[in-house]
């Protein structure tokens, strides 16, 4: 792991916000990017912000931290999740047999220290997995990607891919106007399997092969594609125009 975890934290105290904020500045492998008060907006600031790791407070007015974590799951988000609550055996309990970590508050630095070892030795055991799992994948099907559909599977070629649009945990691979394919896939699961430098997700539910982007409109929120003459046009927010300006000037 050669760069910082870009890190969110979400909880409904502004006093326990800063003070996690003030312990993590002794970890250099752990950066901050973005913080909000309360659950109303973690879902949206975690799609804008895509961190590796979420410190979500447990017992939240509205959501709580476990409502938060699930719907990240049926959406295909994957952040690393280290829960902050009061002590709360039922709570912890959950947590233990789920095997995700967690801080009691007040934050102590020790406790802190601990957790955050934890994760960046799994973090190492996971980037060798997927190492070697690109290596087996590329090596075996020659570049095609294995795609579980509602039959079976497909290998499929990612330069064939012209956009996909994405349902909860199925999604249509769409080749051309005529051409679809549905798989048995989340969109974060198929994101991981994409090559990088060739895919970027626009918004919630869809992700466009950049080879066959022609347009962005600012004013209007969109971007175009265009393949066998034929426009496919699609919502982008403004942060994600930013980004893909970003992603595309690599």
């Amino acid at each position: 792991m050669n760069s910082a975890l870009r890190t969110i934290i979400i909880d409904d105290e502004e006093k326990a916000i800063l003070n996690l904020k003030s312990l993590l500045k002794q970890f250099p492998l752990i950066k901050v990017v973005a913080h909000e008060t309360g659950s109303a907006n973690a879902l949206e600031v975690i799609e804008n912000f895509k961190p590796d790791l979420v410190f979500l407070d447990i017992h939240m007015p509205g959501k709580s931290g476990f409502e938060i974590a699930g719907e990240l799951y049926r959406e295909g988000s994957k952040p690393e999740i280290i829960f902050v609550t009061a002590f709360d055996k039922y709570a912890i309990e959950a947590i233990h047999h789920a095997a995700f970590d967690y801080l009691l508050k007040p934050v102590k630095q020790e406790e802190l220290a601990a957790a955050i070892d934890r994760l960046l030795v799994k973090q190492l055991q996971q980037d060798r997995e997927q190492q070697i799992k690109r290596l087996f994948e590329h090596s075996s099907n020659k570049g095609k990607l294995k795609i579980s559909t509602t039959g079976g599977f497909s290998l499929i070629n990612p330069a064939d891919i012209l956009y996909i649009n994405a349902d909860w945990n199925y999604a249509e691979i769409y080749y051309d106007s005529e051409k679809n394919e549905l798989v048995t896939m989340n969109i974060g699961s198929l994101e991981e399997l994409l090559p990088s430098m060739d895919f970027f997700r626009i918004n919630r539910s869809t992700i466009i092969n950049v080879a066959y982007l022609v347009k962005v409109s600012r004013k209007h929120r969109t971007a175009c594609l265009v393949k066998d003459g034929k426009e496919y046009t699609f919502k982008i927010p403004i942060l994600n125009i930013r980004k893909l300006e970003r992603f595309l000037e690599r």
